[in-house]
C-alpha cells in the first residue's frame, strides 16, 4: 500500500502476542529494570501488587504488531515522531496484546511530492478488551509510482 491507499478513517487490526513472565523480566532487565518489572517480591509490595510489564515492552510489541500487519512495507519512510503516548492500564504477565489503527489525518507534502504524512491514532488492548496503552504517530510514506 501506499499513501493514497491511507485516507482518513481507514482502520486495521494486528494480530496478537502473548507476553511471558520471562519475556517481561528479560525485556525489563536490559531496558527498563525497575522493581517491579524484574523482581517479584517487591512488585508484590509495589503499586501494581505485582510484575508488570516496562511500557516500553508495551510499545515495542504493539509497534512490531502494526509492522507485521505488512501494510506499509513498501511504502514507509519513517516517523517524525510519536505524540500523546498514554500507558492506561498495566500490562501482566499472561497478557495479550492486539492493536486497533486508524488514520486521522492524511496529507501529501507540498515540497516533496513523492511523499505524504499519515497521522494514526494507535490503540492497544489485552485479551479483556481493556485499553492497555494508545499513541499517535505521523508516518512518512510514498506516493505511488506514476
Amino acid at each position: 500500500m501506499y499513501f493514497e491507499d491511507f485516507h482518513i478513517g481507514f482502520h486495521f487490526t494486528t494480530g496478537s502476542r502473548l507476553l511471558t513472565l520471562e519475556e517481561i523480566v528479560t525485556f525489563a532487565r536490559q531496558y527498563d529494570p525497575q522493581p517491579f518489572h524484574i523482581d517479584e517480591a517487591a512488585a508484590k509490595t509495589s503499586l501494581y501488587g505485582g510484575i508488570i510489564a516496562s511500557g516500553f515492552h508495551t510499545m515495542t510489541t504493539a509497534f512490531a504488531l502494526s509492522l507485521e500487519t505488512g501494510l506499509w512495507a513498501k511504502a514507509s519512510m519513517g516517523s517524525p515522531g510519536m505524540e500523546e503516548v498514554r500507558w492506561l492500564k498495566p500490562v501482566r504477565p499472561g497478557d495479550t496484546l492486539t492493536v486497533n489503527a486508524e488514520v486521522t489525518e492524511s496529507e501529501a507534502s507540498k515540497s516533496r511530492p513523492d511523499i505524504g504524512r499519515t497521522a494514526m491514532l494507535y490503540q492497544t488492548y489485552n485479551q479483556h478488551g481493556e485499553e492497555v496503552m494508545r499513541w499517535r504517530t505521523t508516518h512518512l510514506l510514498k506516493r505511488r509510482p506514476g
